[in-house]
C-alpha cells in the first residue's frame, strides 16, 4: 500500500487536484487565444527569444536530471562490518522533550557494530525536560549514549561543532532530534567513505506525519523528486549540492578543516543561524570534497501541517539557499575541470530558478491587468509542464495516485508561496528561524538554572580539543 494512502483524511484534495488537472487542462488549451501568446512573445518589452529561451532551458535542464537520476544513478553497495568506519551520531536537541528519545532508540537499532558506533545527545540549552529524557536513555543504553547538557541555547551549528570534538571517530553523522532513521540507515550512509574522495554523504528523507493534513503529504511528494532525483543526479556528478540536517554523514578529517569557520560563520556582520545543512555542503565542495547520496539511507521526519509554520520553514531555506549561492559564485568558477563544471551547471540552474520566481511576481501583476484570463491559462498550462516529470518519476518510483499530490505541491507553490523568493531577498539578513513566540525569545537571554542529574562521570567546564566548554554541561558516559 502506497504511502499517502495509510490515512484517508485529505483525500478530497488529491481528487480536487486529478479534476482541476483534467478540467483545467482542457479549457485552457480550447480557450487559449492564440493572437495573445503571439502577442505576448513578440512584445517589445520581452527581448527577441527570451520567454522561449526560458522555458527551453528549464525543460532540458530537467530532462537531464532526470536521465542522470533515475538511468544513470547507483547507490554504493553496503560495506560488510569489518570494512565500515567508525562513526558518531550527534543529534542535537532543543526543547524536544520526550520526542528526542524515539530518535536516540531508532538510532540505537541500527544494524551496525556496536563497538563502531557512538552517540552523543545533545541538549542545547533545552527550558522543558529534554535533558531528563536524554538522561533516561543515556543509563539505559549500557554506555552507547554520551549525554551532553548545554547550559546556553547557542543553536545547532555550534552544538554539531561541540560533538564533533568530542568524538574521535572516522565519520560524523548529524541526525534531527525529531527524525527517525531506518535500520540499514546508518551502514548504508557510511558505504561510501570507502573511497578516500568522498567528504560528505546525504541522507534520503521522508515525510513521517502523513496523517497530519494535506500540506505534509505535498512535502513527502516534493522530497520524492528533490531527494530521490535531484540529489540522485546531482550524485552522479559527485557534486550533492545540500546534505540534509535530518541525516547526513561527514569524514571527520575533513569535516576538520572547516568546522570552526563553519560553526562561526557570519552573513553581513550577524551569525549566520540558518542554512547550517547547506553551508556544510558547500564547505565540503570549495574544499574539493565529493558529496554523494545514498537513496537507501532513509530518514523519517516531521513538517509542518499548518501554512504558517510552512512558509516559515520555507523563508528560512530560501534564505540560507541564496547566501550559499553567493558563497559558491566565490569558488566555483576559478577552476575548469569536471568537478567544477558540475558545480557551475548545478548554480547556473539554481540562479535560473531564483531569477525566474522573482520575475514572477511583477510578470503576474502586469499581466492580470491586461489579460487576466490569458493569464491564468499560460500560469496553469505551463504549471502543468513544470511538473509532468516530477509527477512521472513520483509514479515510477512509487506507483498507485501519490503522483497526484505532486501537482498539488506545485499549486501551492504557486499561488500560496509565490512571494517567497522576493522577500527572502529583502530580508536575506534575516538568521531567525522563525519557530519561537515573542515571549519565548524575551526568555532566551534570561540566565537559567537546571537541576543537575546524579550520574556517572560528570564533568563540568572541561575543555576539548583546545576550545573552551559551555559554562556547564553534563555527559553520561
Amino acid at each position: 500500500m502506497e504511502r499517502e494512502n495509510t490515512c484517508k483524511n485529505g483525500a478530497w484534495l488529491k481528487y480536487l487536484t486529478l479534476a482541476t488537472l483534467i478540467l483545467g487542462t482542457a479549457a485552457a488549451v480550447i480557450g487559449m487565444n492564440t493572437d495573445q501568446l503571439l502577442a505576448v512573445l513578440n512584445s517589445q518589452w520581452v527581448p527577441s527569444g527570451f520567454l522561449g529561451f526560458l522555458l527551453l532551458f528549464g525543460t532540458l535542464y530537467n530532462l537531464v536530471t532526470v536521465i542522470l537520476g533515475t538511468l544513470f544513478y547507483r547507490e554504493k553497495p553496503m560495506l560488510s562490518d569489518e570494512q565500515l568506519p567508525s562513526c558518531t551520531v550527534i543529534v542535537p536537541a532543543y526543547n524536544e522533550g520526550k520526542a528526542v528519545t524515539i530518535a536516540l532508540e531508532s538510532i540505537l537499532a541500527s544494524d551496525y557494530p556496536p563497538e563502531k558506533l557512538e552517540i552523543i545527545a545533545i541538549d542545547d540549552g533545552s527550558r522543558d525536560d529534554t535533558w531528563s529524557w536524554i538522561a533516561r536513555a543515556a543509563a539505559a543504553s549500557n554506555g552507547r549514549i554520551r549525554g551532553v547538557k548545554l547550559e546556553q541555547n547557542r543553536g545547532k551549528r555550534h552544538a554539531i561543532q561541540y560533538g564533533t570534538k568530542l568524538s574521535t571517530k572516522d565519520v560524523i553523522i548529524t541526525v534531527d532530534s525529531d527524525s527517525v532513521v531506518e535500520p540499514d540507515s546508518i551502514r548504508r550512509l557510511n558505504s561510501p567513505f570507502i573511497d578516500p574522495a568522498v567528504g560528505a554523504v546525504a541522507g534520503s528523507v521522508k515525510v513521517s506525519n502523513l496523517s497530519d493534513g494535506v500540506l505534509p503529504r505535498m512535502m513527502d511528494a516534493h522530497y520524492a523528486f528533490s531527494c530521490c532525483v535531484l540529489r540522485a543526479a546531482n550524485s552522479v556528478l559527485r557534486t550533492v549540492v545540500c546534505t540534509p540536517g535530518a541525516l547526513s554523514a561527514y569524514r571527520r578529517s575533513a569535516l576538520l578543516e572547516f568546522l570552526d569557520a563553519w560553526a562561526n560563520q557570519t552573513f553581513c556582520g550577524r551569525p549566520a543561524g540558518i542554512g547550517e545543512d547547506r553551508a556544510l555542503t558547500t564547505f565540503m565542495l570549495r574544499n574539493r570534497w565529493h558529496v554523494l547520496y545514498q537513496r537507501g539511507a532513509v530518514v523519517h521526519t516531521e513538517m509542518p501541517s499548518k501554512y504558517q509554520a510552512t512558509y516559515r520553514m520555507m523563508l528560512r531555506w530560501e534564505r540560507g539557499n541564496i547566501r550559499e549561492m553567493l558563497s559558491t559564485y566565490e569558488f566555483a568558477f576559478r577552476r575548469f575541470d569536471w568537478f567544477h563544471l558540475a558545480i557551475q551547471l548545478n548554480l547556473i540552474f539554481q540562479t535560473y530558478i531564483f531569477i525566474q520566481s522573482l520575475l514572477f511576481v511583477p510578470f503576474v501583476a502586469a499581466a492580470m491587468v491586461a489579460a487576466p484570463v490569458f493569464w491564468f491559462q499560460s500560469t496553469f498550462l505551463l504549471t502543468i509542464l513544470w511538473t509532468a516529470l516530477p509527477a512521472l518519476c513520483y509514479y515510477l518510483m512509487s506507483g498507485g495516485t501519490g503522483w497526484i499530490w505532486t501537482f498539488t505541491y506545485t499549486f501551492f507553490r504557486t499561488f500560496f508561496l509565490f512571494w517567497i523568493s522576493p522577500y527572502s531577498l529583502l530580508t536575506v539578513r534575516n538568521s531567525g528561524w522563525l519557530t519561537r513566540g515573542k515571549a519565548e525569545e524575551a526568555k532566551r537571554a534570561a540566565k537559567e538554572r537546571f537541576q543537575q542529574l546524579s550520574g556517572p562521570a560528570a564533568i563540568f567546564g572541561k575543555e576539548v580539543a583546545g576550545q573552551q566548554a559551555p559554562a556547564a554541561h553534563v555527559y553520561f558516559k
